[in-house]
């Protein structure tokens, strides 16, 4: 089976689980949790993925790390996903909660990188319009290029609107060299 499929498979079923038992908002928050501790620990991947380590250790890993903090709905699929093997996708099945979790809730994920940190109030501007644009709530995510020089690049679904100074700059070039 096309891993891709598998991860939005498994990730549809926990929300559809989630949803039925009013808890989405619980379960979002667990994902979260999984997600950032996934992203942030080397060894829990190396351990995820290795083949040679028993399903059953895997569980009690995941267990240890995330009994405390998570709802029992989130220790079940935890628990199937890594009797069925699926362990290994288990960053990427969280991703696709989390898309699901935002198309379900009409939020739109927009990536706005900039050469140096946005004003509060530029920030807000853009997220108003792009929130009249499309009809939806907006979260931003930052990230600094100081290779823009100035301006702005803002990437919303598969759309990118680039008003950075570097760009303009290439474009002027290319004026200039016709």
């Amino acid at each position: 089976m096309d891993e891709k499929r598998l991860q939005k498979r498994y990730a549809q079923s926990l929300f559809d689980l989630a949803r039925e038992k009013d808890i989405i908002d619980v379960i979002f928050n667990d994902i979260n949790n999984i997600l950032e501790v996934c992203k942030d620990n080397r060894e829990l991947n190396i351990v995820l993925k290795n083949p040679t380590v028993k399903p059953l250790k895997k569980k009690e890993i995941l267990f240890a790390l995330f009994e405390n903090s998570c709802n029992e709905l989130t220790m079940r699929f935890l628990a199937l996903i890594t009797a069925k093997r699926r362990e290994i996708y288990l960053k990427e099945i969280c991703e696709e909660f989390i898309e699901i979790f935002n198309a379900y809730n009409n939020i739109k994920v927009v990536r706005i990188t900039s050469a140096t940190k946005l004003s509060e109030e530029t920030l807000n501007t853009i997220k108003q319009k792009i929130e009249a644009e499309y009809s939806c709530k907006v979260q931003t995510e930052e990230k600094i290029n100081e290779s823009l020089i100035g301006g702005f690049i803002i990437e919303i679904d598969d759309k990118q609107y680039d008003a950075s100074y570097l760009r303009k700059l290439n474009d002027l070039r290319k004026e200039i060299i016709k």
